[in-house]
Formats: structure tokens, C-alpha cells, sequence
């Protein structure tokens, strides 16, 4: 069994943090937290992290602070806090100060450095058909992993999970409260459930968004949230095929005009300008559509009958906006951090076991299932080792009631692992809702932001099971 830490003493026996010191900044606030780089040396060297807050609470009601994570892993928080303070109902912000952070290695926070341009990565096939596309990918992985090493090698080793969550226990600190309240979403859930088992006493609320199921192999897990997103895929082709107002309609048979881009992409890839829509761009963008759900059909439709009829910007606006390509070509420090976390948190598969794993998720899901893997083929390079050689339950024992949140059709995170993280949690509350969306929180029905408010504020759990 993981053991968790000692809540009553001061983690690793370090000094007490100072409190943040705050100034304007764009249309928040932003402060810097400086935390070991390596948590175990808490007197050696230092990184700093940056901290946004997004609305203040009404000083007449205030709680204390809700502190947000977005996902990734890789996302920054800086640029998430003030749109999902928007979001989030009054009846939770009036009580709480909104503030996110960019994690270890991502955004402003020593982000990872793997090079400043991925387009060679990109142009290979991540789901390749021949010997000869194999090689490519393969070659344009090891490239990147290689980078990352030559780049990052003091960062690598010390952007693990556990090393941000020990992160989030000196910012909860450096906030004052006593005790952590905390929403996250997708990998943030993960995050949340790592502190609710290492500080199971610090924790005064937790609601957990589109559960990671931890416990779940590597090769499950691809295939699952491939399968998920081979759902999410049908339920807009399926819309497309019934509604004669979309624009990838094609007489009721988008599936097959689909099936046409995507062997005309693979063979030749679409020029627009300098840049190409190629297979990888493509799946990516075609993915990443899907993440909205139902409210973001027809901005994907448009953008497939447009690469069609040779015109792919709108799919590589898509594509950009995913990966952080920037249109000068230059990256964002979130791909690399996505790839570099995820390998520093394993498990890790060698080259062997993930080619195998290809071939198999290419079978149990045939729309996005090698691509999955083909975007993971870095890990099987990557120089340092990974923190967790098998994947493990995560139990929060003496916590509070954590509320995880699953939607019905999500895309990227299914149900089923928001149904697994609550159970093996312990104390958690499940909350299932309906839904096409990845996450369902922010701008979801009244039904569950009424049920957040009563959970965060007044923390009245909510019955495990209920259905939103």
C-alpha cells in the first residue's frame, strides 16, 4: 500500500512559507512562489512558480480561497484562472478568492525546455502504416526525447506529480488557509487526489472533474480514452448525418466522406501557404473538436468541408490552439511539459511494448487508438526514470468526502474513470452527468453548479451516485 506523509509536522521538516505578495497584472493579480527544486533537499536549489488570482471574494462573505487546475498535464493555470472565474457561478466565487498556478515546468514556472519548434514531430504519422512511417515516427520521438534531455536534464527528474502536489501544499500555506479547498479538472483531478492521500488532513474540500483512474495500466488507459474519444466521434457524425444544417453532412453520410479526408490526408498532405495538414495534424484537430461536445459541431464540421475542398486552415487553427504552436511557428512550453510530465510520472512502456501496443489499440479502437499511442512513443526515449513503474490505487484515508465529477460521454476521461477514482479514493462521492463535453463544471446545467455551491461553500456532501 502507498503510505501518505505526516499532516502534523511541516513537510520535510521545511522553513514556513511567506505569504504571497500580489500585483495587477493583465486582468487578475499574479504573485510568485519560490519552492525546492527538489522537495527532499528543501534547503538546496529553488524555482520559482508564477500564481494568478482571478476575482476576490466579497469581503462580507468570504471563505477563503478555491484553487483551480486545469488539466494536462502541461496546462497553465495563469491563463485558466480569470476565464473559469467568469464561469463559475456567484454563488461560489461571493465566497472565495479564484487562483490557479502555473504547475513545475509548464507556463511561466521553469517551464521545460524541448526546443522551440515540434513541427518536425508533428509531420510524422502517429499512426503509421509501413515500415517506413514507422521509422519516421520513431526517429522524430527519439529526436524530441532527446532534445528534452539535452534541454532539460535538471528539470526532468523533478516535474513529477507528487513533487507539484508537495508544490500545492506550500501554496495553500503561502495563501493562508489552514486547510486546502480545490477544484480540478481532468490531470487536475489526478493532482487532487495525490494531495488528498499525502495530506489527507489539509484537505477541507475537493471536487475532482473528469477523472484520471490511476489505477489503471497503461495499456488500458490509451485504449480506453481512445475508445472515448471513438464515441465522441460517433455522436457528431451521427449528428452531422440528421441534421441537414451541418455542413460535413454529405447526405447522411459524414462517416464516409470522413473516411475519404482522412486516406486523402495520409497520402498527401494539404498545403495551405507554408504549412501542411498532415494525418497527425489532422487526428489531433479532429480530437481537440471534440472536447466542446455538442456546442462545438458546427465549428468542426465547417473546418472538415473546408480541408476537403483544399482550404485546411480551419483544422490547423485547431491544431495550433491544441498544441500551443504559435503562428510564427514557435511553440508554447505546454506540449513539451504534457510529454515530459507524463513520462516523469509513468509507467513507461519500451519501444517493443509500445509498437505492440499500437497494433492492438488500432484494433480495439480503430478511429483514434494508434494515434494515441503513437503521441506517447517519447516515453519509450526518455532519460529519466519515471516515479511510478506500475500504476497503483490512490486512497485518501481521513479525508473529508471528495465529490468526483463524471460525464456520460466525455470524451477524453469516460465515466468509468471518474466510477474508479471514487470508489478506490475512499471517501469519495460520485456525481454522474449527462453530458458530450470533456468536464462539465464550468458552464454546465444549474443542477450540479447549485450542488457545488452547497458542497464548497457550505460543504453538504453530496449523496454518492446522484445523477445531474
Amino acid at each position: 500500500m502507498q503510505t501518505k506523509r505526516d499532516d502534523t509536522t511541516t513537510t520535510l521538516g521545511r522553513e514556513p512559507v511567506k505569504p504571497l505578495v500580489w500585483e495587477s497584472c493583465g486582468d487578475g493579480d499574479c504573485a510568485r512562489l519560490t519552492v525546492p527544486l527538489r522537495h527532499a533537499d528543501p534547503a538546496g536549489e529553488t524555482i520559482e512558480l508564477v500564481v494568478a488570482r482571478g476575482s476576490l471574494a466579497d469581503p462580507d462573505k468570504r471563505i477563503g480561497t478555491l484553487l483551480l487546475n486545469p488539466g494536462g498535464p502541461g496546462a497553465p493555470g495563469t491563463d485558466f484562472v480569470v476565464p473559469a472565474a467568469k464561469l463559475l457561478p456567484d454563488a461560489i466565487t461571493d465566497y472565495f478568492d479564484i487562483v490557479s498556478w502555473d504547475p513545475r515546468g509548464t507556463g511561466e514556472s521553469s517551464p521545460v525546455d524541448c526546443g522551440r519548434n515540434f513541427d518536425y514531430l508533428f509531420a510524422a504519422d502517429s499512426a503509421p502504416d509501413n515500415a517506413v512511417e514507422q521509422r519516421e515516427l520513431e526517429a522524430a520521438t527519439a529526436r524530441f526525447a532527446r532534445e528534452c534531455s539535452q534541454r532539460s536534464s535538471r528539470l526532468l527528474p523533478n516535474i513529477t506529480s507528487l513533487a507539484t502536489v508537495s508544490d500545492m501544499d506550500m501554496l495553500r500555506e503561502a495563501l493562508g488557509e489552514d486547510k486546502l479547498t480545490y477544484l480540478g479538472f481532468s490531470y487536475g483531478t489526478y493532482l487532487g487526489a495525490l494531495y488528498a492521500r499525502e495530506f489527507p488532513a489539509r484537505v477541507r474540500a475537493m471536487m475532482l472533474d473528469g477523472a484520471v483512474d490511476p489505477s489503471l495500466s497503461v495499456e488500458t488507459m490509451v485504449i480506453e480514452q481512445a475508445q472515448g474519444f471513438g464515441r465522441a466521434l460517433d455522436l457528431f457524425l451521427t449528428y452531422c448525418a440528421r441534421n441537414r444544417d451541418c455542413a460535413f453532412r454529405h447526405g447522411g453520410e459524414p462517416r464516409r466522406a470522413l473516411d475519404v479526408l482522412r486516406a486523402r490526408v495520409d497520402l498527401q498532405p494539404i498545403a495551405s501557404g507554408d504549412r501542411t495538414l498532415g494525418p497527425t495534424q489532422l487526428d489531433l484537430a479532429l480530437g481537440a473538436g471534440l472536447y466542446g461536445g455538442e456546442l462545438g459541431y458546427s465549428e468542426l464540421a465547417r473546418s472538415l468541408r473546408d480541408a476537403e475542398r483544399g482550404d485546411p486552415d480551419g483544422l490547423l487553427a485547431v491544431f495550433d490552439a491544441y498544441v500551443g504552436r504559435n503562428p510564427d511557428g514557435i511553440y508554447k512550453p505546454d506540449w513539451a511539459a504534457f510529454i515530459s510530465i507524463s513520462c516523469a510520472d509513468g509507467p513507461v512502456l519500451d519501444l517493443e511494448a509500445a509498437r505492440v501496443l499500437q497494433e492492438r489499440a488500432a484494433v480495439a479502437a480503430p478511429d483514434f487508438g494508434a494515434e494515441n499511442v503513437g503521441l506517447g512513443f517519447p516515453c519509450s526515449f526518455w532519460s529519466a526514470p519515471p516515479t511510478n513503474k506500475v500504476p497503483g490505487v490512490v486512497v485518501a484515508s481521513g479525508s473529508v468526502p471528495i465529490v468526483v465529477i463524471g460525464t456520460t460521454d466525455d470524451p477524453a476521461t469516460p465515466l468509468k474513470w471518474s466510477e474508479g477514482l471514487a470508489k478506490q479514493l475512499g471517501v469519495g462521492r460520485l456525481v454522474a452527468v449527462r453530458g458530450s463535453a470533456h468536464t462539465s463544471l464550468l458552464g454546465g446545467p444549474d443542477c450540479l453548479a447549485r450542488l457545488a455551491a452547497a458542497y464548497l461553500v457550505d460543504l453538504v456532501v453530496p449523496q454518492d451516485g446522484t445523477r445531474c
